[in-house]
């Protein structure tokens, strides 16, 4: 039986109440209304709150991201070449429930979402400016800061394998242990056993959610003022708090409406996510006039990527020297990374069903890694190159500016021949991947809200549409604190490190039933 939006939607939902885990639905929407009240009627000083607390995480817990970042890394790779990787996520001799195309674009667009387009166009902006990038560059063969930005811009975003791995820890709780409780606490049953249903349990899944929550905040309140000042510069719009929230509820309909219609509806909207991403691409790819430069670039930042790939691994700036960019942005997307990681595996677990664990982890990385390097390689690249080859001093805007990304964004696209075309594909695009990471975001925070559910049966309808609503709230409020993108980025930082334990625990807790199931097999 499911329970979905077939069949008139109040039909079961009485017999829902009591099979609703209430904490999970109650403890979450309370914190959120209350902080929404704070960021409303204080929001400097709700601000400044949450950036006091940033220098500890970044600064004292620096090793913490780095480290589990590449122990996943390593995870990621042993899944794959070992014994495990043919583990079949699911029946033994079952098939994947999608196609690797319908699959991957979930997974991608789910992942990503539009800060890919975002910071596409500038983070060569803000790295190249910065000493240690500089220095970096001063000692390899390159010597240009604009090679050695895109190099940390690919790693950054090439980072899908915590997704993957903590994706397959949770697929093979559903699909091979058949679990009827689709939780992070479930996931961690091997470690903490009957605590997993008891205090313990509820509060690494209260706090679970409050990081979905929090990853998505910064998501929207990072790219959907992108789309406010593309909407001023083609009609007029007016650059407003109201045009905002507009946007934000367009985007709660587009993703409410998809997510009524179940994983069809998911992957229906994911593909053309990702056809209007490629077109938005090529658009520029092709019509900017920096083709030559933009594949020249690339192929030498590869290059320079995987000369220094244990560098940017590792370097975690002990002494603190030359500048604080270790710190401002490694550690940063480690910990965006991590925070995200409790929100998409999940997901991708789901979807997932019936391939094996090589295939998920080197799919997709196949998938996700050349995807996140297009972007970067196309739109960061020809961003630059109106800076060397001085068609444009974008530093200067950027600096002279007010350090407004969102006005730089604009003279690029507006850069592009027929730039109206260029500004209204750019819109729909990041709308699309805002709807398509919200969709499967409320489906994830759906299942979690129930005790038990089992792998054939889906949350009800309105238990998806609650968490529809329930995920723009913050958002807004965090639009109306007037926060910097630094201030976006402390949340992510403070949420990280307990995402980082939490996703350690996952990790020990899947290899102790991983070793528990082949016992079981052998006999």
């Amino acid at each position: 039986m499911t329970y979905d939006n077939s069949g008139g939607f109040m039909k079961d939902f009485k017999d829902e109440f009591k099979r609703l885990d209430w904490p999970i639905l109650i403890v979450p929407a309370a914190i959120i209304f209350v902080m929404c009240v704070f960021f409303f009627s204080m929001p400097k000083e709700t601000t400044n709150f949450i950036s006091s607390l940033k220098p500890f995480f970044r600064d004292k817990m620096s090793l913490v991201y780095l480290f589990v970042s590449f122990a996943l890394f390593l995870i990621a790779i042993y899944l794959s070449f070992s014994k495990y990787g043919n583990i079949v996520l699911g029946q033994k001799d079952e098939k994947p429930a999608f196609s690797f195309w319908g699959w991957g674009a979930m997974m991608f667009c789910c992942g990503m979402a539009a800060d890919i387009l975002y910071y596409g166009f500038s983070e060569w902006l803000f790295y190249s400016q910065e000493p240690y990038i500089i220095s970096m560059s001063a000692k390899s063969v390159s010597g240009n800061p604009f090679d050695f930005s895109n190099v940390y811009s690919f790693f950054f975003w090439a980072n899908f394998w915590e997704y993957l791995v903590i994706g397959t820890c949770f697929a093979f709780m559903m699909h091979v242990r058949n679990r009827s409780k689709q939780k992070y606490s479930e996931a961690i049953r091997p470690l903490i056993g009957k605590h997993a249903d008891g205090v313990i349990g509820k509060i690494i899944d209260v706090f679970a959610t409050m990081a979905i929550i929090a990853a998505v905040a910064c998501s929207l309140s990072f790219t959907v003022p992108v789309i406010t000042t593309c909407l001023n510069s083609l009609f007029g719009v007016p650059n407003t708090h109201f045009t905002t929230i507009v946007i934000l509820i367009l985007i709660c309909v587009i993703y409410s409406i998809s997510l009524a219609n179940g994983l069809k509806g998911i992957k229906f909207l994911s593909s053309i996510c990702i056809y209007v991403f490629l077109v938005f691409i090529l658009y520029v790819f092709l019509l900017g006039g920096k083709a030559q430069y933009i594949l020249e670039s690339t192929f030498k930042q590869v290059g320079l990527l995987f000369d220094n790939i244990f560098v940017i691994f590792t370097d975690i700036n002990p002494a603190r020297t030359e500048s604080e960019f270790v710190q401002n942005y490694s550690v940063f997307y480690n910990a965006f990374w991590l925070t995200w990681a409790i929100t998409v595996p999940f997901f991708i677990g789901v979807i997932s069903k019936g391939r094996t664990i090589r295939q998920t982890i080197l799919g997709g990385l196949a998938f996700a890694m050349p995807g996140s390097v297009l972007c970067f390689s196309v739109l960061s690249n020809y961003s630059e190159s109106l800076q060397v080859f001085n068609t444009m001093d974008l530093i200067s805007i950027y600096n002279n500016g007010g350090f407004d990304a969102y006005a730089v964004i604009k003279e690029i696209v507006g850069s592009l021949p027929f730039p109206q075309i260029a500004l209204l594909i750019l819109i729909v695009s990041m709308i699309c991947f805002n709807a398509t990471s919200f969709d499967s975001i409320s489906l994830t925070c759906s299942y979690y809200s129930y005790k038990n559910l089992s792998n054939d049966e889906t949350p009800h309808y309105i238990i998806k549409q609650f968490w529809a609503i329930l995920l723009i709230l913050l958002p807004i409020a965090l639009i109306f604190s007037e926060g910097t993108a630094a201030n976006f980025q402390d949340v992510a930082v403070i949420f990280g490190f307990p995402g980082a334990i939490l996703v350690t625990l996952v990790v020990i807790s899947f290899f102790k039933d991983l070793d528990k199931y082949q016992k079981e097999m052998e006999k």
